[in-house]
């Protein structure tokens, strides 16, 4: 199990066009996600971070293969740890 945790200083902020802005007070580090990421940004935070779970609710209601979507959003996990955002637990 992989799990990940928002790291001091990030905000986050829904956009009107449904993506999400993922910002850093300490880095200056700034991102807007995609709709498709941010719906996993929001699973990934109502899972506290637990991304096997994530994955599995995310697949289960895109009727995806569960291993499809846990891969990307290891992608997504692993592209905000190296921008600073997030960081594994």
């Amino acid at each position: 199990m992989m799990a990940i945790q928002t790291v001091p200083g990030v905000t986050q902020r829904m956009l009107p066009n449904g993506h999400l802005r993922l910002s850093c007070r300490t880095t200056s580090r700034q991102i807007e996600c995609e709709p498709v990421a941010a719906a996993m940004w929001i699973a990934l935070k109502q899972h506290n971070g637990d991304i096997d779970r994530a994955s599995a609710v995310l697949a289960a209601l895109w009727e995806t293969d569960v291993e499809d979507t846990r891969y990307d959003m290891m992608l997504l996990a692993g592209s905000l740890c190296s921008l600073g955002l997030l960081a594994e637990v």
